[in-house]
């Protein structure tokens, strides 16, 4: 069976001045997520090296919102994410992401040790790795496009996204009136919005990664 592991970490959080005020945020995220997506996870996200942590989750998890909301959710302080995809070798227990190992975290850790090496110029805090060279190359192709728009984005851009997540929505299709009353945008300024932060082209290269995971992961199993 093939897993997203998720291996994340605060960046130069031992230089914060509110490092345990930080920790405690990202512990309240953490119990957050395994309470909403009880349902995908495999194992519960955990903290296990001091300001990192990681979680299992079976591969019909919206892992990109997830991320996005780990994100949102510590703001200003930034985390780098490293996402592995493949197969858990030895047991699993649900309540805690330790212990647990074989491809799926070895791949992990490899992104997130990439990502140390190779971030964009600082603007790229996502990597993916997978057994499959190129469905590796493609999606973080695709998180790096993605990345490139986000970076770019101004306080009130941001904040669109942020309304989009509370709302439960992840995809470029989606109710506008519902957002801009949200907001308290006419439509004509949310469409501006939209356009000028390519908001929903940003969406469209996140579903698109995760779609070619998923396909290459049961293209995968079916080869067994």
């Amino acid at each position: 069976m093939m897993y997203f592991a998720l291996i994340g970490d605060l960046i130069n959080s031992k230089s914060l001045p509110n490092r345990s005020e930080v920790q405690d945020i990202l512990k309240s995220c953490l119990a957050r997520l395994n309470q909403d997506y009880e349902t995908v996870l495999a194992s519960k996200f955990s903290v296990t090296l001091g300001d990192e942590f990681q979680g299992l989750l079976k591969m019909e998890a919206p892992i990109f919102l997830i991320i996005d909301q780990i994100e949102t959710a510590l703001l200003p302080y930034n985390i780098r994410f490293g996402l592995g995809v493949g197969e858990i070798k030895t047991s699993i227990n649900p309540e805690q992401s330790l212990g647990a190992d074989g491809p799926a975290y070895w791949y992990a850790r490899e992104a997130i040790n990439h990502i140390h090496q190779k971030n964009d110029y600082g603007n790229t805090q996502i990597a993916v790795r997978c057994k499959e060279p190129l469905t590796t190359e493609v999606v973080n192709s695709l998180i790096s496009a993605g990345e490139a728009i986000k970076v770019n984005w101004r306080a009130s851009q941001r904040i669109t996204l942020d309304e989009l997540l509370e709302l439960g929505i992840y995809d470029e299709r989606f109710d506008q009136q519902l957002l801009s009353d949200k907001l308290k945008l006419s439509s004509s300024a949310l469409s501006k919005r939209l356009k000028s932060s390519s908001l929903k082209v940003y969406l469209r290269t996140r579903k698109t990664a995760l779609t070619v995971l998923r396909e290459s992961s049961r293209m995968k199993e079916e080869e067994k």
